[in-house]
């Protein structure tokens, strides 16, 4: 009896974690090796920790077990704050974007011209608002389910 309560937990903790994420510990790991230095680091800090399971402790439990069923329930993992993203296209244009700690987004665009314009980004559930500097809603987009 005791082996099926504990089989039952455990296919429930998978099957209820909502383990679909960014895996933010996994990536913000992985990203820090490949700082370290050249080609040939890399490569001998990655696999040690695949031997000696870093990257599997990180991926299968942290984020999967922990982080990711926090994000699945609160929209939001702790751990993907201050994530950013820059692009530019062939014009001179950008934009830069960070995540915040609350889950929001700040958005800066940028012209070839140098003119530019922030934002702020806020999802809730079924509803995407785009804020200006002064917290005034600009647009708001439904996402349907």
């Amino acid at each position: 009896m005791k082996k099926a309560f504990a089989a039952l937990v455990c296919a429930s903790m998978i099957t209820l974690t909502g383990c679909y994420g960014s895996y933010a510990c996994f990536h913000k790991l992985h990203k820090w090796n490949g700082t370290l230095g050249n080609k040939w680091l890399n490569s001998i800090v990655h696999f040690v920790m695949n031997v000696i399971p870093v990257y599997g402790i990180c991926y299968g439990l942290v984020d999967m077990l922990v982080l990711n069923t926090v994000e699945f329930w609160t929209g939001s993992n702790p751990l993907a704050a201050d994530d950013s993203y820059y692009e530019q296209d062939k014009d001179g244009n950008s934009i830069a974007a960070v995540k915040n700690a609350d889950g929001s987004m700040s958005v800066e665009l940028t012209t070839a011209a140098g003119e530019t314009a922030k934002m702020t980004l806020q999802r809730d559930e079924n509803v995407v608002r785009a804020l200006d500097e002064q917290g005034n809603l600009v647009a708001q987009y439904e996402i349907a389910k």
